[in-house]
C-alpha cells in the first residue's frame, strides 16, 4: 500500500491547518462557514456570492475576520464586560454604567432600540422596573444583560 493510502498519512494531513482547513467570510468579516478539505479539493471549495475564502482556522461563533489591515486576520470576537452593577434604586439619580461600546451602536432597552454615540450608555429610572438590555454590534459578542431599578423604600 502505497503512503497515500495510509490511514496516519491521511489523518496526519488534516491536522495541519495549512493543508486543508479554510473558512468563507461575508463582506463585514462574518466567518459564514468553516471547513477541511484535501489540498487538491481545497480549489472546489467556492465561496458564496459576496463571501471570501481564507485558508486558515477559526472557531465559526467565536472568531471574525480583522479587514482592517493589509491582509484579513482572524481575531476572537470581543466581548462587553458588563454593568458597572446590576441593581439600582429607582431615583433617578443611581445609574448603572456599560462601557466599552462600540461608537455608535444599537441598543435595545426592553424592546426599544436606542443608538448611542460615545461608547458609554448610563441607565437610570424613577419607578422600579427591570430594564433587559440587548446589543449586538458585530464584531462583539451578542450581550443581554438585566438591570433591576428597585424602590428607594426597598
Amino acid at each position: 500500500m502505497n503512503s497515500a493510502g495510509n490511514p496516519e498519512n491521511m489523518l496526519s494531513m488534516f491536522a495541519n491547518p495549512e493543508n486543508g482547513d479554510f473558512l468563507f467570510y461575508d463582506a463585514d468579516g462574518r466567518i459564514t462557514q468553516i471547513g477541511c478539505a484535501a489540498p487538491f479539493d481545497l480549489a472546489k471549495q467556492t465561496p458564496p456570492v459576496g463571501c471570501k475564502r481564507l485558508h486558515t482556522t477559526a472557531a465559526l461563533w467565536r472568531d471574525y475576520v480583522d479587514l482592517s489591515g493589509d491582509a484579513p486576520v482572524v481575531r476572537e470576537r470581543p466581548a462587553l464586560l458588563g454593568f458597572d452593577k446590576t441593581r439600582i434604586l429607582a431615583d433617578d439619580t443611581d445609574t448603572a454604567t456599560l462601557r466599552g461600546l462600540p461608537s455608535p451602536c444599537t441598543v435595545l432597552v426592553n424592546g426599544v432600540a436606542h443608538t448611542i454615540d460615545g461608547g458609554e450608555l448610563a441607565l437610570s429610572c424613577h419607578l422600579p422596573i427591570r430594564l433587559t438590555v440587548v446589543i449586538d454590534a458585530f464584531p462583539y459578542l451578542p450581550f443581554q444583560e438585566v438591570v433591576t431599578c428597585v424602590s428607594p423604600s426597598a
